[in-house]
């Protein structure tokens, strides 16, 4: 019950800002002891269905700089050797690591807007190499939020098209992550991980999508940085 109470609230975060299942459900279930495996096929499907029905949403608008092809040319081989190490090795403890750290340097861009621009400023110009990070990251931790919302808010500036972004990236890493898992790794998809996806679609159909229409943008942005610390420093904590 713990895990779908998790689903529930992190639901209406992603519903709101299109990141959140994946970026804070992957430390919390590590803490609570599940493996890496365990925890991608609990939080996979609610993003993935999340995802999907704002790229329906948002299907009508177009994302410029060929952002979709170079999506899938630079981050999908990227994304799939990521996995491939995170789930054959043991690398729990350095999955750890590589979390609390992307949340520490997640929190301090988003801290400062002079680091926030030039972060932006340098993954627009290197489009190529941060989506192939991009990938590695979140193969090897679920942690590729942490750069693409600050990659998609560089390249649009309307929000519809950020969320466009996300959602698209989102979707299609998840599809992929769990193909993945059950074709090469015969993880044992099960009823319990399904219903994480139906919990999370109807969080956002009867509350994400009215909280949306109520809550400002630097409201969350506080909220937002408070969540990301405090999920660093709890993770960095159980490294020792």
């Amino acid at each position: 019950m713990e895990i779908f109470g998790l689903i529930f609230i992190l639901a209406i975060v992603q519903s709101l800002f299109g990141v959140g299942i994946l970026l804070f459900g992957t430390p919390l279930l590590l803490l609570m002891g599940l493996s890496y495996e365990e925890t991608l096929l609990y939080l996979l499907p609610s993003s993935l269905i999340l995802s999907l029905s704002q790229v329906w949403d948002y299907r009508e608008h177009k994302l410029e700089w060929g952002y979709r092809n170079r999506f899938i040319f630079f981050c999908v081989p990227a994304l799939i050797l990521g996995l491939f190490l995170g789930l054959n090795l043991n690398l729990r403890f350095e999955i750890k690591l590589v979390i609390s750290v992307m949340l520490l340097l997640t929190f301090f861009v988003r801290s400062s807007f002079r680091l926030r621009t030039k972060l932006q400023s340098l993954m627009k110009q290197n489009l190529p190499l941060t989506l192939t990070l991009m990938g590695l990251i979140h193969g090897l931790s679920n942690m590729g939020g942490s750069i693409l919302a600050p990659l998609a808010s560089s390249l649009y500036q309307d929000k519809k098209r950020v969320l466009a972004a996300i959602s698209f990236d989102y979707a299609f890493m998840a599809a992929l992550q769990l193909l993945f898992l059950i074709t090469f790794f015969e993880a044992p998809l099960q009823w319990k991980h399904v219903l994480t996806a139906a919990l999370a679609i109807l969080v956002r159909l009867l509350i994400g999508q009215k909280i949306f229409l109520k809550t400002s943008e630097t409201t969350y942005q506080r909220m937002i940085n408070v969540f990301i610390l405090s999920n660093a420093i709890i993770l960095g904590l159980s490294l020792t």
